[in-house]
């Protein structure tokens, strides 16, 4: 927690750098989650590859660093992927190719949109931030404390059980609890910074709403595959899926919200 905050207020090349590392090693925890436990390396160098280089162009071209007509060169890369498994004789060259469009939508979009997040002034400018970065960075507060205070709650009032085959400890007391304190966060933030109250209180409902959701999915995901966390890359915390699981709806929705609010 102290190393992402740290690269989130160093600069945006840190922010860069902090999620693609965690998009590659992200890929290969997808790659085991959606092969019930067991590593697929065409799978796995396929995602690392495609997804790699999609974030990179990316980056760039937020930056200015390169024109936006280098995202084509993704073109033949994901062909000659599909070729390989096309001509491949293995059973599982379908699968393959599904993961990567998966990986698209389940990794890559995701830290995308934290990046875009913590770079692009044209949102701090609308929620009356000098700085980008602060929005990422309240972004991960508010994330925090709903699933903190999610936690809490459900542990100490916590009796509705929401999914019980996918995950048996997540109840609507604590949910609840959860939103309610993302909404406090929210608040104590615009009053802090003297930003826009509405767009922080909008922010905290999608962040609160959707972490939940991409938390529930992960944990069907685990479960499928049997496994208890998503890797062993943090003693005691599990995998960067599971550090992470939080965004994978609400960064991009919170992104949306700010580009069309």
């Amino acid at each position: 927690m102290a190393a992402l905050v740290f690269c989130i207020l160093w600069n945006s090349y840190s922010i860069g750098i902090v999620f693609f590392v965690c998009l590659l090693i992200g890929s290969l925890e997808l790659t085991k989650l959606l092969n019930n436990g067991e590593p697929n390396k065409i799978a796995s160098l396929s995602k690392i590859v495609v997804l790699g280089n999609a974030y990179v162009l990316s980056f760039l071209i937020l930056r200015e660093s390169i024109e936006i007509k280098w995202i084509f060169i993704l073109i033949p890369l994901i062909t000659l992927f599909f070729m390989y498994e096309l001509f491949t004789t293995k059973t599982n060259s379908f699968r393959n190719l599904n993961e990567i469009l998966f990986g698209l939508l389940y990794v890559f979009i995701p830290f995308m949109s934290l990046n875009i997040l913590g770079t692009s002034e044209k949102f701090a400018t609308k929620v009356e931030m000098t700085n980008s970065q602060h929005i990422l960075l309240g972004f991960f507060v508010i994330l925090w404390t709903s699933d903190s205070m999610a936690y809490v709650t459900g542990k100490l009032i916590g009796k509705n059980k929401i999914a019980p085959a996918i995950s048996p400890g997540k109840t609507w007391e604590g949910v609840i609890g959860g939103f309610a304190f993302s909404l406090v966060a929210a608040f104590l933030i615009s009053y802090f910074t003297e930003s826009s109250l509405y767009l922080w209180l909008g922010m905290a409902a999608i962040i609160s709403s959707f972490g939940f959701i991409g938390d529930l999915s992960e944990s069907m995901l685990k479960r499928k595959a049997g496994l208890k966390d998503s890797g062993n890359l943090l003693p005691g915390h599990g995998g960067i899926l599971d550090r992470f699981d939080g965004i994978v709806f609400s960064a991009p929705l919170v992104m949306c919200y700010l580009f069309w609010i």
